[in-house]
């Protein structure tokens, strides 16, 4: 380039210009980088996950699933929207992750029941009252646990788990029933059938407590499963 030629200045300048938005566009990503990373070591031994999955689980009660993405949730979470990726690897692993969590509550609601009885027949009873009382107060939760919706994942190892202990808990208190101490799959079936399908009458409308004098869908469970 000929130094005092002025069309070769411009383009040195222009070519200045470019080095220099390209190293501010690079310091940037990097600035961007280092957030996501301090935002993300801000939650240690899996609290992210852990938070990640509670947002999601707070939106798809309300607003609902349809308002349920990665972005939304990691913003929700106060992190980046990167963040999510680090344990989930699409919208549908959060919400397995989600479900197998309700699973695991709906455990944990039947058991603290059932420990406020002694008689076998009146554990099984209160299996199934708590059984409708989640389903009645995560209604987005159940049906999601369930498949209503069509999110479901039936190849999620960690959900299929948390499926099989809730469903263990029945076979457990239909064993505590049972002169033999073994636990009907039939009847198994039966009851899960009948505790089930009082949870989707209530959350559908078809059935109301009211309908029978009855306040609320706990004392509806307990008057037809008592």
């Amino acid at each position: 380039m000929d130094p005092y030629d002025l069309n070769d200045v411009k383009i040195v300048a222009s070519l200045n210009d470019v080095k220099i938005a390209l190293e501010r566009r690079e310091i940037w990503n990097y600035a961007l980088e280092m957030l996501d990373k301090a935002r993300t070591q801000a939650y240690h031994h899996g609290d992210l996950r852990d938070a990640l999955v509670r947002t999601a689980r707070t939106i798809l009660e309300t607003p609902g699933l349809a308002d349920l993405s990665l972005r939304g949730v990691a913003r929700a979470a106060g992190v980046s929207p990167a963040a999510p990726y680090h344990h989930f690897a699409d919208k549908q692993a959060l919400l397995n992750a989600v479900a197998a969590e309700g699973f695991a509550a709906l455990t944990s609601g039947m058991l603290t029941r059932m420990a406020k009885e002694t008689d076998p027949a009146a554990r099984l009873n209160a299996s199934g009252v708590g059984y409708v009382v989640f389903a009645v107060e995560n209604p987005a939760l159940f049906r999601l646990m369930f498949g209503g919706d069509g999110k479901r994942s039936s190849a999620d190892a960690a959900l299929i788990e948390a499926s099989k202990g809730a469903y263990a808990v029945l076979r457990a208190a239909v064993a505590e029933t049972s002169p033999d101490g073994a636990a009907d799959p039939l009847t198994c079936l039966k009851l899960w059938a009948l505790v089930h399908g009082i949870a989707k009458l209530i959350l559908e409308g078809g059935v109301k407590p009211a309908d029978y004098g009855l306040a609320s869908s706990e004392a509806l469970a307990a008057r037809l499963l008592y």
